[in-house]
Order: structure tokens, then sequence, then C-alpha cells
């Protein structure tokens, strides 16, 4: 079949009922599909023997094929299965295959699936047309089986090798602010964040409670200090399970924790810490060797901006009254408030 000028007078028709179905129902189907499986290729053109040709040598090369004839149909299934390469013919009924294109390259879920447009034409500007859309190659009619299966292994090998990529730049990335011990954030991160918290939050408070160990040293003199740091290991786990939305923990060194919680005002971050500290008494630690140890924790809160203005003002009340805490007997919470006053919470 003869490919008319890509730039035709319906180009544009219904573009604006062409669409991915909702995100939530996208990120459900992502999460169903996490078994490994060979890799799958979307066919969307609306030539049928094009299609035979194409899902045959595809199929015969160990890939799983799904095709498709409409630009509406190609989104839907693309929705559903997330394609590692997508075929797309530029001739599509109703909209062409470069909106098609755009439209998936805008979504951040589908954004780095390579498309390869299939076409007979091989003019320069269709060419700039389809790169300029978010197409990575082009296969033109009539292609060979060789050419076929070249482009593709070659795109995604490509592909797959910038998901690696990522993957490991989002690693060392969460390695260069995550506490290898715990997996809670380090005070990198604390410092970097939370300054930049206090700076956008001034209409909002943030409360921060600095959680210590009680007696710590009996426990490593007791059972070790392998066995004592599987259980800061496991408060951290406890402190993750009781963080609420908005909020996050940080091993602030040692036996030590701090909570970051957003909106939280004086007693809402002094509720948080008591939920935590009862949690915590209520555990039993170092189980999985056959022990069951006792432990519990002082916390001390201090609130922005109510107890302090700036970063270091606020870490230093919360440790403040965690001092207060331990001085007045241990497994208590204690406010930098009913330090400089005491009727705050009468």
């Amino acid at each position: 079949m003869e490919e008319p000028d890509i730039f035709y007078e319906q180009q544009n028709l219904h573009l604006e009922n062409l669409t991915f179905p909702p995100l939530s129902a996208m990120l459900t189907t992502m999460k169903e599909n996490t078994t490994p499986s060979p890799q799958t290729i979307l066919i969307a053109d609306d030539n049928k023997v094009i299609i035979r040709l194409m899902k045959e040598l595809l199929t015969n090369a160990g890939y799983l094929v799904a095709d498709v004839s409409s630009s509406e149909q190609a989104l839907t299934v693309i929705a559903t299965i997330q394609p590692d390469l997508i075929l797309l013919d530029v001739d599509m009924p109703g909209v062409s295959g470069f909106e098609v294109c755009r439209v998936i390259k805008q979504n951040p879920l589908t954004k780095e699936i390579p498309i390869l447009f299939v076409t007979g034409c091989a003019e320069r500007k269709d060419i700039i047309a389809g790169f300029d859309a978010g197409g990575q190659d082009y296969i033109l009619k009539p292609f060979t089986k060789e050419e076929l299966l070249a482009r593709v292994q070659t795109h995604i090998a490509l592909s797959k090798a910038r998901q690696e990529l990522q993957a490991s730049v989002l690693r060392y990335r969460n390695l260069s602010v995550l506490d290898d011990l715990t997996g809670l954030f380090n005070t990198r991160y604390l410092y970097q964040t939370l300054d930049e918290q206090i700076c956008s939050h001034k209409q909002h408070p943030i409360s921060i409670i600095f959680i210590d160990i009680d007696n710590f040293k009996k426990v490593v003199d007791t059972h070790g200090h392998l066995n004592a740091s599987s259980t800061i290991a496991e408060l951290a786990e406890i402190i993750m399970q009781g963080l609420p939305e908005n909020s996050y923990g940080v091993s602030y060194g040692g036996d030590e924790f701090v909570v970051v919680l957003a909106n939280h005002d004086r007693k809402q971050g002094a509720l948080v810490a008591e939920q935590l500290r009862r949690a915590v008494e209520e555990a039993r630690f170092l189980t999985f060797c056959d022990l069951a140890v006792h432990i519990t924790v002082s916390c001390g809160v201090a609130t922005f901006p109510d107890d302090a203005h700036t970063l270091t003002e606020l870490l230093d009340n919360a440790d403040l009254a965690l001092f207060e805490t331990k001085r007045k007997g241990k497994n208590a919470i204690i406010s930098f408030s009913e330090i400089t006053n005491p009727t705050t919470f009468c």
C-alpha cells in the first residue's frame, strides 16, 4: 500500500480524545506485571498484511507480540501490558503515528518505551518529524527479516542498558543519603532537607523528635556488639512503621534517631512521640536468636516555629528536651515547651 504524505489534513483529528487510562489503573497494572518474562512488542498498524508478517518474524524470534489497528487501541494496550518496544505505523487512521508517539512520550510511565516508526516515506522532512515526536528509529517498507530483527534487538538492548543505568544512579544516590544499618535517612539528608522544609514552611509547623535508647550500654555489655546493632536495626523498623504521612526517620548516630514531622504542631508531635515510645516499650527484640530483649526509649520534642526559628535552634532544643527526659527518669517524652513553659500542656 502506497503511503500518503504524512502531513495530511486529518493529522489532528480527534486528538483531544486520545488519552491514556487513569494513572492509578496503570500503576496497578505495573505492580501486577512484575514477573520476568520475554520482551513484549506492540505492533500498531492498520495494514493486516504488515501486522501478520512482523508478528510471525518476531514471534519466531522469541518475542511476545500484541497488535492493534488504531491509535486509541494502541494507548489502551500500552497501559495494560507495558511493552518493551513499539512498532508504530506513521499513517494510522484518524490520528497520525507521530501524534500517538507524542502522547506516549508525555506520559511519565511510558516515555522510556522505545518507538520505531514503520513507514514507506523516506523523505528527510518525514524522518525529522518522527524524531521530533520522540521516536527512536525508522523501519522503511519494504524491510527484510534481518533488518527488522536487528533494529528491534538493538533498541531493546539500549533501553535495557538505560534502565540499568538509571537504577544504578538511583541506587548510588540513595546510598549517599541512607544509613547502611537502619535504612533510615542519614544526617546529611536531615540537614539539607530539614533546612529546605523550614525555609518553605514558614506558615506551617514542623515538629522533630529526638529518640535515644535507654541504658543501651547494658544491651551491648549483655548481648554483644552484633546483637546491639541488630537491636538498633529492629528499632529503626518500628520507627518506620510508626511514621505518619509527610514524615521521615533519621539515624542520628549510634543509638539516637530523629523523626521529622511536617505539618505537625506541638501536641501532634508529642502524640506521635508517645505512640513510638509505647510501641518500643511493648516490643521484644532479638527474637530471631531466641532472645526477648526489652528496651525503652526517651524522646525530646521541639516544634518550628513555636520553639525555634532556625535549623540549629530546632535540633538543639529537641536535644535539650531529650536531655531533660533522661534527667527525669527516662522512658518518657518531654517537649521543649514544657521546659520553658511548664503549663503549656495543662
